[in-house]
Parts: C-alpha cells; sequence; structure tokens
C-alpha cells in the first residue's frame, strides 16, 4: 500500500495549479523483494539524466510517372513527389538546457536531503564493471541520437556511455536485456536512477495514391511527453539503438536471470498532450500529377518530358514560449516529485 506522504504527494500533484502531469496520467511501479530496500547502502548511482526535445521531422511521398497508349495518342502522366519537413520555432536548446539543469537541481536536492550519497560517474569508472566505458561531460546538446530530436543533460552531471559511434551516437552498453541489475550488483547494491524526458511535437502522415495521381504529406501539431518513442519508426533514429522513454527510475539488485531486487520506477501511462502550446494544428502539402498527350504521327517521334513534378515544403511551427516551457518544465517536476516520493517510501526502514 502506499504510505500517507507519497498519496498526500500525488493528491498535491492533481490540485496544484502549476501541475501538468495528474496522478491518473502516471504508472507506478513498486517492487522491492526481499526487502532490498532497506538492505541497500543509500547511495544512487545516476546512470542517465536527459531529456528529448524535437525540434524538427520530415516525411516524403512518391508516385512513379505512366504512358497510357492509344489509336490516335499517348499519354504521359508525371510522377509526383511531395516533401514536408515542419521545424519547430519559438523555444531553442537555451531553454531546453535550462529545463534540464533545473529539473536535475531539484532531483539532486530531494535525494541528498534525505540522506542519500550520489554516486559520481568518476568514482563509478573505478569499477571494473565500466572497464573500456567513456566518460561524458554533461551540458553538451546532442542531435546524433535520435533524428529530429536535440538532446539535453545537466551541466553540472557527468555520465558514462559504453561508446561513441563516429557521428556522436552514445551507446548505452545494453543489449535485449536491462544490464541495469547486473550494474547495481557490481557496484555493491547502490541504487542505479534513470531519469529521462521525451517531447515529440508533430506527427507526419505521407500519402501516395495511384488512383488520384497525387501525392500529400499531412503533419498534426501534437505537442506532448510520450512514455515511450521506438526510434526506428517513421525512421526517427539516425541509427538504431534502444527506445525512448520517460521515465524516474531506481533498480538496485540482482535476482533471478536478470531482474533486479528492488525497482521503483514512476512513468507516463499514455502520452500527454499540451493544448494551447502551438498556433498551428495541421498543415497539408499536396502535389497533383500531370498529364500531357500527343498526336501520333507516321515517323518516330522523340519525346522529351521534364522530371517529375516537386513540391518541397518548408514550415515553421510557431509555439508560446512561455507556454511550451511551461508544460515541459513542469511535467519533469511531477515525474520527479512522484518518482522521489515512491522512492523514498520503498526504502524506509
Amino acid at each position: 500500500m502506499k504510505s500517507i506522504l507519497l498519496v498526500l504527494l500525488l493528491l498535491f500533484l492533481e490540485i496544484a495549479p502549476t501541475t501538468v502531469l495528474t496522478e491518473k496520467d502516471m504508472k507506478i511501479t513498486s517492487f522491492n523483494k526481499k526487502n532490498q530496500g532497506s538492505k541497500a547502502p543509500k547511495k544512487v548511482f545516476i546512470r542517465s539524466f536527459k531529456a528529448l526535445f524535437e525540434v524538427f521531422e520530415e516525411a516524403s511521398a512518391k508516385t512513379s510517372g505512366s504512358k497510357s497508349e492509344r489509336a490516335d495518342r499517348t499519354t504521359f502522366t508525371s510522377g509526383t513527389s511531395t516533401s514536408l519537413g515542419v521545424q519547430i520555432s519559438g523555444v531553442d536548446v537555451e531553454d531546453f538546457q535550462k529545463m534540464i539543469d533545473e529539473a536535475y537541481a531539484s532531483y539532486v536536492s530531494q535525494l541528498t536531503s534525505q540522506g542519500f550519497e550520489i554516486l559520481s560517474a568518476e568514482d563509478a569508472l573505478k569499477n571494473e564493471y565500466f572497464t573500456g566505458w567513456t566518460l561524458v561531460k554533461g551540458g553538451a546538446s546532442s542531435d546524433a541520437q535520435a533524428a529530429g530530436f536535440v538532446m539535453v543533460t545537466p551541466q553540472d552531471f557527468n555520465y558514462l556511455v559504453k561508446g561513441m559511434s563516429n557521428g556522436g551516437r552514445e551507446k548505452s552498453g545494453g543489449g535485449l536485456l536491462d544490464n541495469t541489475p547486473k550494474m547495481s550488483k557490481d557496484l555493491d547494491n547502490v541504487f542505479v536512477a534513470d531519469v529521462n524526458f521525451v517531447f515529440p511535437f508533430v506527427n507526419l502522415d505521407a500519402d501516395a495514391s495511384t488512383w488520384t495521381k497525387a501525392t500529400s504529406v499531412r503533419a498534426d501539431i501534437d505537442y506532448r511527453i510520450e512514455p515511450l518513442v521506438d526510434p526506428t519508426e517513421n525512421k526517427k533514429s539516425l541509427a538504431g539503438g534502444p527506445n525512448l522513454l520517460s521515465q524516474v527510475s531506481f533498480m538496485s539488485g540482482l535476482d533471478i536471470g536478470n531482474n533486479p531486487l528492488f525497482h521503483a520506477k514512476v512513468e507516463p501511462k499514455k502520452a500527454v498532450s499540451f493544448e494551447g502550446v502551438f498556433k498551428d494544428k495541421k498543415i497539408l502539402e499536396v502535389t497533383q500529377a500531370k498529364s500531357e498527350m500527343f498526336a501520333k504521327a507516321g515517323y518516330t517521334q522523340l519525346v522529351m518530358t521534364s522530371g517529375d513534378q516537386k513540391t518541397v515544403a518548408s514550415h515553421f511551427a510557431e509555439c508560446d514560449h512561455n507556454a511550451y516551457v511551461q508544460a515541459a518544465s513542469g511535467s519533469m517536476k511531477d515525474l520527479i516529485d512522484a518518482g522521489v516520493a515512491n522512492f523514498l517510501e520503498m526504502t524506509k526502514n
């Protein structure tokens, strides 16, 4: 059962005027086997702390040209190609950085005020588990982790990655199985924490119709926090990789198989959209095929046609700066507050 502390915290989140996510928006995991929560050392190794903000998305559709022969004429119908790129306007990397810095400061303060020690990446690197891993300095934005997204990490936060691709994409070191329980065990069962947020802002739908001989791309503006984004869907990822998650998670210990003995996690139950942030709701681009007819003659004709008709559209989706920041920073705060409260309740003696 949830303690009075956790219940009051969640009730506060639901009625507070600045709250973005309510208890109904959150899924809470509370798994504590063999009393691991109170037996583990009061140390937290923050493996990841980051936010990914979508700033650009593009899609395209294409149809092939065709040729129709009749007794007295030949009809050439051009192919069509429509491309649509939508870029966010009104916020920039500086805003993303400020939000993640404030979220990190609040998170660390809540833990240390309750007597938890933060195990630094530099100290964790001394453990044999992290042999060959790379220390990364936080505070530098990256657009190499998932196509169209900017990732930011706190300026006062250094972290470890298994490796780095030539293009700058980080390798987490995990495979098909979550490596967190093994990592925790090798670090003397400290709590391994992951705090991640993902904020898409647009959905694109491309359509190519051979019946109407037209292509179209529609953009639906939908700024939201997502519990999970598949980086391979719609070519969102530059190089594959694990799913992008929104979560505040703590794990400790290694049970049978690759399962943890302790897992406290708070995440969105589903995508939560933020209304009133963007001016536009929908953007549509359509390209219609062109047809040309040529009368047949008694001699061989050389018909020269131009390339496929193509429309390249570039659009800026303008947002209300303050509303955008309030939605993102507010949802980060709500998840962190609920996640830390759940963790503290589960680690009580």
